[in-house]
């Protein structure tokens, strides 16, 4: 079961890395990662180890260099914690990034580097009615960043998961200049 907890953290701190392609900076930052297990279960993997900003400008937003740790994830089990962080050679890659992430009415498409490897995410956003707070989630295939295979007697982590990451927002008024 030991084995089991421990490939099952490291599909779930896969998926937090994904959740940088719509994050920002600020207030409440974090991330979330549902992790479904065959034939039946789940868990939750989740950080608030998150450093960036995203920017909204008009009904658009953008965000770019976020970074996620993955020295702080946590599955709410601290051997599983401690099986995901190795193999997912947190020594190697400490970190999530999202390269670049646009959106716009509510779709957004990112890219992010995990584990060595950068990959095009797509997904979804909600901005707060006060206009702070983004709210995304998309999902991920694991099998996208070599993370496969993970099963332990019969149990297993579906290859896709959803990330959903909730972050201050930022918004950025337009400057008009005056010519006379």
């Amino acid at each position: 079961m030991k084995n089991f907890n421990s490939k099952l953290s490291v599909a779930a701190f896969a998926i937090l890395f994904s959740l940088l392609s719509f994050s920002h900076s600020g207030q409440a930052q974090s991330v979330e990662v549902d992790v479904k297990l065959t034939p039946a279960g789940d868990f939750v993997a989740k950080t608030t180890d998150v450093k960036g900003q995203a920017f909204m400008k008009d009904n658009a937003v953008m965000a770019k260099d976020v970074v996620v740790s993955l020295k702080n994830l946590k599955t709410g089990i601290e051997l599983r914690d401690k099986h995901t962080k190795k193999h997912l050679e947190v020594e190697k890659y400490p970190e999530v990034v999202l390269v670049k992430a646009v959106g716009k009415e509510g779709k957004g498409k990112g890219k992010i580097k995990l584990r060595g490897k950068e990959k095009v995410v797509e997904g979804t956003y909600k901005v707060s009615s006060d206009h702070k707070t983004l709210d995304a989630s998309f999902p991920i295939q694991l099998s996208d960043f070599d993370i496969t295979g993970i099963n332990y007697m019969g149990v297993g982590v579906n290859d896709k998961v959803t990330v959903r990451i909730q972050l201050p927002l930022k918004e950025l008024v337009a400057t008009t200049k005056n010519s006379k």
